[in-house]
This record gives structure tokens, sequence and C-alpha cells, in this order.
């Protein structure tokens, strides 16, 4: 662990903290990797000796952004993607979290994929990853996952990706565990055949 970090003044940057709902100018205080303040007006009479001061020209800092809807190819296309290229992805572009997506292969459906996928983003993703897991087994529509299993397991929501549960027994099954486990639904609404007529 590095102990020996020398602070960090990003100054002149358009801060954005939702936190306290302030968008304007602003500095930013880094020391020992925490910030330590931000507002307007720090400036480098109010750092510690020592620091970098970067000059942001009116460059936007805010917090990490969280991407909801990641396709990612692991597991089984790898070849497309894996958790290391997304997160690095990601990280270039300010995103701290990703939540991705169930329709992998094997589907995000059970626990031990669950686990799967939170092990192998902790090995080697730079960012932080969490999965959803499909709402229905093999993300078919027809029959319900295990909602509080899955969540145990750390899936942080529930969805079949593009695709819309169609049967309403199915669905309103669905929102009935899902509301007795706390858990989030994130529902495609698209109905197909609706579709097929208009077009």
């Amino acid at each position: 662990m590095l102990t020996d970090r020398r602070p960090i003044l990003l100054a002149n940057a358009r801060v954005i903290d939702p936190s306290r709902d302030f968008d304007g100018p602003g500095d930013v205080l880094i020391a020992d990797g925490v910030i330590r303040d931000a507002k307007r007006g720090i400036g480098a009479a109010g750092v510690p000796e020592g620091t970098d001061i970067v000059n942001c020209a009116g460059k936007i800092v805010a917090p990490g952004l969280i991407d909801m809807r990641a396709f990612v190819g692991e597991p089984g296309a790898s070849h497309r993607e894996t958790f290391a290229s997304a997160s690095q992805a990601a990280a270039a572009g300010g995103i701290t979290t990703i939540i991705c997506q169930p329709d992998t292969s094997p589907v995000i459906d059970n626990s031990a994929t669950v686990d799967f996928v939170l092990r192998r983003a902790r090995d080697t993703a730079i960012v932080n990853i969490h999965p959803m897991a499909a709402l229905t087994k093999g993300m078919q529509g027809h029959e319900m996952t295990e909602i509080g299993l899955l969540k145990a397991a750390g899936a942080v929501a529930f969805t079949d990706g593009d695709r819309s549960v169609t049967n309403a027994q199915v669905m309103r099954r669905a929102l009935t565990y899902a509301r007795d486990f706390d858990a989030l639904i994130v529902h495609h609404t698209e109905t197909r055949i609706w579709s097929a007529k208009a077009s």
C-alpha cells in the first residue's frame, strides 16, 4: 500500500457534485487517495506543501459514472470482450462501475454463474462490475429464476436484457417475488407482435 502519495489539487475545474446539488467552477483537493475538499476558491494557498497542482481549465470533475446496461462477452464470448477489456474502456470514459447484462453463454440465471462473474471481475477488472441476473430461466420468458438465491449470490437486479417478458402470469409472479426480496426488475417493455404489425 502506498503511504507517501503527494496531495493533488484539481484547480479551475467545473465541479459536479450531485450529493450537494453543486455544479459550478471550483477546485478539488485529494490527499492520501481521498477527496478532502471540493469547493470554489481552494487555490494554491490553501493546500499542503508539496501538492501537485493540475490546472483543469474548465474540464469536468465529477463522481465516477455507472453504466447500467453493459453487454460484456464474458462468459462465453471472451473473443468479443472480457471483463478486463470492458473495464479498461469504461475507466477511460470515466465509468467506475459496470452493471453487466445476463445475455451471456451460459445465461446468468443461476448462483454459480453470478459467482463466476463476481470472481472473474474481481480478478481481472479495474472498475467495479456487478451482474444483473436473468429474470427468466435462459431468458426465454417462460419460467421465473430464483430471485432470492440470485440476489443473495450478488445479483444487483433482474432483467431479460433486450427481450420483453410477454407472459403476464410469469411477469406478475416475478414482480411479487421481487417485492418480497426487495429486488429491482429492469424490464425491456416491447411487444414484438405489435412491433411487427406496426412495420
